[in-house]
């Protein structure tokens, strides 16, 4: 779920509450490394410096990390080529790679880091492109004669003992490629984006340009080669740029037909001022000229296989699926062949549907809980401008259960006349012994939505459970197809130590949902995200039954509101959803 600030004084808002917590962020997070980081890199100045978590703690000032290192930085001294470009296989001997893009340093004990352009919007709030940097490192393991270069970032000194690894939550791949890379014409092509690239990755679209076929004399004869060049336009400006500046990803590569290899590649970052890159957007690459600073990132010279370039290439572009689809890539199908799924314990083969709409949601939380197990009331409905808040509980046997674990005499409960049920959040509460009691209630629970589901009242469910685990609050919501749903719960025990933290058992629970419903066809529910669980929306109006409590009742009684004096079930008007 996205929200966007539409007003200029929203925005400001926002961007100010972002400054505090970045603020609060990094200071929190180097406050232990500061003292011992700044003896480390005595006796460098480090006027306007600032102190930032990253993948670890670091001092962040112009030229600090050159200042310490020249010969890693300064073109000349030996390891640095014109474009400042280090010799990488020197920079693994000299220091370890503790993980993508990150360098330790033993003898001073600091890590170093790759160029700042290898993050997302070139700004250092932001991970390095480790898919890159990995498929790099790569291919200079398995690759003994190439040369390989790769610029380092001069801004930057951590401490080796804050190191991280961060996650940044994106899924890309590069995919397999063949190596017929002749049989793609010269010229230029243009790749729109398409309207999610534009939104989340920022891309517009990207120019490829494949040159015509030249001749050079080379070692005493005549060598036939193509050049590559290709540029990614963006929507937006570059937040780690100069304010009004776009910065484009660009490559360059050399094709021999007589070696098949990859030659030359290169890659670098081209950043356009506002008016130049007006000028650029609308030019293709091949009458564009250079009208841009550029700041190059990496280079590799030798023999390069085809399959190892694509891939680079690919991962260089991370997000940017117009490369892949220009280099030809198979077109991904969402439907995957399930049958080397493991079922897990107890799950029959012949009980698992071919297809069905199944997932599992899982939202943390800081805080306790008191009291036994128990609904959370966390919704209401409105009574003649009377708020009642209500626990849904369904209208068969799933209530039954629950009335017969639960005292509903102080909470309102309502059952509705449709195929849906979306039950309020269970609580198994601070249960002494909760492993056991949620091994004990859930498959209980199961067996009661089963029993509904074959007496056909409902067909689709959403099944909220909320624990406590060392302060944390782990809301597990099992939603979809309520057949589908009674089975996973009646596993869960099974793969789930609620006891644990759920890095322990959400591989487990992956796995036990993919084997009830292997194909992925359902759309992702949305629906209650915002509270931390996931429901089934309803639509238009529906009758509801609500019992309400005793108290409750006689007070809407006095107020005229109720025309019920002898059961505690009263007629409602429909609830509007």
């Amino acid at each position: 779920m996205i929200e966007t600030p539409e007003t200029d004084e929203e925005k400001s808002d926002l961007l100010a509450k972002i400054k505090h917590y970045w603020a609060h962020f990094h200071l929190e997070g180097t406050e232990s490394y500061r003292e011992d980081l700044v003896n480390r890199v005595a006796p460098a100045n480090l006027e306007g410096s600032l102190f930032l978590l990253m993948e670890a703690a670091v001092v962040k000032r112009p030229a600090i990390a050159m200042e310490l290192y020249p010969d890693l930085f300064i073109p000349g001294e030996g390891l640095v080529d014109k474009d400042g470009l280090v010799d990488y296989r020197t920079l693994l001997s000299r220091m370890q790679q503790i993980q993508p893009g990150v360098f330790h340093d033993s003898d001073r004990d600091l890590l170093l880091f790759a160029h700042r352009m290898f993050r997302r919007s070139y700004s250092h709030r932001n991970k390095l492109n480790h898919y890159f940097l990995q498929s790099f490192h790569s291919a200079a393991k398995n690759n003994a004669e190439l040369c390989v270069r790769l610029m380092l970032d001069p801004d930057l000194i951590g401490h080796p003992a804050s190191a991280q690894n961060l996650i940044e939550l994106e899924y890309w791949h590069g995919p397999h490629y063949n190596d017929d890379i002749a049989v793609i014409p010269s010229g230029v092509a243009e790749h729109k984006a398409d309207e999610r690239s534009r939104f989340y990755e920022g891309i517009d679209r990207t120019h490829v340009w494949w040159k015509n076929p030249e001749q050079r004399f080379v070692e005493g004869q005549y060598k036939n080669y193509r050049t590559f060049e290709v540029e990614e336009l963006i929507e937006n400006p570059s937040g780690g740029l100069s304010p009004d500046h776009y910065g484009c990803r660009y490559a360059h590569a050399e094709y021999s037909f007589d070696q098949t290899a990859i030659t030359h590649f290169d890659g670098a970052v081209r950043a356009y001022a506002s008016e130049a890159y007006f000028r650029r957007i609308d030019t293709l690459i091949d009458r564009a000229g250079k009208h841009s600073d550029y700041t190059k990132l990496f280079r590799f010279d030798g023999l390069l296989s085809v399959a190892d370039w694509k891939r680079l290439l690919s991962d260089f572009f991370r997000g940017n699926k117009l490369i892949p689809e220009y280099l030809g890539a198979p077109i991904e199908v969402d439907d995957e062949d399930d049958s080397d799924i493991e079922l897990p314990p107890n799950v029959s083969s012949k009980a698992v549907a071919t297809e069905s709409a199944l997932s599992a949601f899982i939202h943390l939380d800081n805080g306790s809980l008191d009291g036994d197990m128990g609904l959370l009331a966390e919704l209401y409905q409105e009574l003649d401008g009377e708020l009642i808040p209500y626990v849904e509980v369904g209208t068969g046997a799933v209530e039954a259960y629950l009335r017969s674990r639960i005292d509903f005499s102080n909470i309102t409960t309502i059952g509705t006349n449709d195929d849906i049920l979306n039950l309020s959040r269970l609580i198994f509460g601070n249960a002494t012994h909760l492993k056991e009691k949620f091994a004990l209630e859930v498959p209980r629970l199961a067996a009661s939505l089963q029993q509904d589901v074959e007496a056909g009242t409902v067909s689709r469910a959403s099944i909220p459970m909320m624990w406590e685990t060392d302060q944390l609050l782990v809301t597990l919501t099992v939603i979809g197809d309520a057949e589908k749903v009674a089975m996973a719960l009646a596993h869960l025990p099974s793969v789930i130590d609620p006891t644990q933290a759920p890095s322990e058992w959400i591989e487990a629970m992956s796995t036990l949902i993919k084997a009830i419903a292997p194909k992925a066809n359902a759309p992702v529910i949305w629906y209650g995200v915002s509270r931390g669980v996931l429901a089934i929306e309803r639509f238009g109006e529906l009758d509801l039954r609500m019992r309400l409590p005793g108290a409750l009742l006689q007070k809407l009684k006095d107020m005229g509101k109720v025309r019920v004096d002898t059961s505690d079930v009263s007629p409602m008007p429909a609830l509007k959803c």
